[in-house]
């Protein structure tokens, strides 16, 4: 299996078996380092308060719905009463029919809006990770050329069959800590810098 593994990987990178023997190997847990990131972290507290947001404008807009509904339903009660005068049942037809109305533009505007909001924190939350993954790749390249590695495997992926890409590898290749320590250095720096930003002036 491990003749077979560096044989394949020989046949993949363009190495000799030579070569890939003397090859330096490293490897990276990337999703322990997307979860240990202080940025992640972030990231998740934010568009946890984002999603929240939406949900109570949800939550709100439901319940005008259910208002709506209550009074919808009350009219069709006074219409079955049998004493009602046919003044007063042309009026309450008529509220009715108008508040029907009312309902289908509410269902049709809060279906529009669920999407929108949803297609909207999809779209961030994508937008954030893409961007995560870009300072956790300029980290890792970076190492790689300070320490000159010929390869570097994600130890955290699985095969399409969901099993891990790679089966084994040394510890001594695992260069995951340095990565997190590296990327979570910059918190300090980064705080003093939201500390010296100018605070905005009402108007």
């Amino acid at each position: 299996m491990k003749n077979y593994l560096l044989l394949t990987l020989a046949i993949l990178m363009g190495f000799t078996s030579t070569s890939l023997a003397e090859a330096k190997i490293g490897t990276v847990d990337m999703k322990t380092v997307f979860e240990k990131y202080w940025r992640t972290k972030e990231a998740e507290s934010k568009m946890s308060e984002i999603r929240a947001g939406v949900k109570r404008e949800l939550d709100d807009r439901n319940e005008a719905r259910k208002t709506l509904e209550a009074e919808i339903t009350k009219l069709n009660e006074q219409l079955k009463q049998p004493e009602l005068s046919a003044k007063k049942k042309e009026e309450t037809s008529g509220d009715r029919e108008k508040k029907i109305g009312q309902w289908q533009a509410m269902m049709k505007d809060l279906q529009a809006y669920q999407q929108e909001k949803e297609k909207s924190v999809q779209d961030q939350t994508l937008r954030i990770r893409n961007g995560i993954v870009d300072e956790i790749k300029k980290v890792v390249d970076d190492i790689v050329k300070s320490e000159n590695y010929d390869l570097v495997l994600d130890t955290s992926g699985n095969s399409i069959n969901n099993v891990p890409v790679v089966m084994f590898a040394k510890s001594s290749y695992d260069f995951t800590k340095a990565v997190i320590d590296r990327l979570n250095a910059d918190r300090k720096s980064a705080a003093a810098a939201d500390d010296k930003k100018p605070e905005k002036k009402d108007k």
